[in-house]
C-alpha cells in the first residue's frame, strides 16, 4: 500500500468529477432542475429536511469523490435550475435573518417526487 495514496486514482476521479460538472452544466435549466428535485425528498441531502444550494451541490456530486473544488462551475447553474424549482411550486425557499435561504420540497414537490412526475411540472 503506498503510503500517500494511490496518484494514478486520484487522477482518475478528479477526472471523472470534472466530466461530471461539465455534463451537469450542459444541461438545461429544466433538465437541472429535474435532477436536482431528488435532493428535498426523503432520499435526498437531509431526508426532507431544508437545504442551502451548497448542500444541494454536495448532494449532486456526492458520487464523486473529489469534486469539491468543482462545486463553484455549478453555483449558476443549480441556481437557475433551483429557480424553474421554485417557478413550478415544486420548492419554497425560507430566510431568516443573518442566514443564507434555505430551500424545502412543497407538499406538490413531495407529491410530484412520490409519483415519479417531476418532468410534468417543468414543462413550459
Amino acid at each position: 500500500m503506498a503510503l500517500f495514496g494511490n496518484k494514478q486514482e486520484k487522477v482518475v476521479q478528479e477526472a471523472a468529477a470534472k466530466a461530471e460538472v461539465e455534463r451537469l452544466q450542459a444541461l438545461s435549466a429544466v433538465e437541472l432542475a429535474e435532477a436536482l428535485m431528488p435532493a428535498f425528498g426523503p432520499e435526498g441531502a437531509r431526508s426532507g429536511a431544508p437545504l442551502n444550494n451548497l448542500q444541494v451541490a454536495s448532494w449532486l456530486m456526492s458520487s464523486f469523490p473529489r469534486s469539491t473544488k468543482y462545486l463553484t462551475g455549478l453555483r449558476e447553474p443549480i441556481l437557475e435550475g433551483l429557480q424553474d424549482l421554485v417557478n413550478a411550486g415544486l420548492i419554497v425557499g425560507t430566510f431568516r435573518a443573518g442566514q443564507a435561504s434555505m430551500l424545502k420540497a412543497t407538499r406538490l414537490g413531495e407529491e410530484a417526487l412520490a409519483q415519479g412526475d417531476i418532468p410534468k411540472y417543468l414543462e413550459s
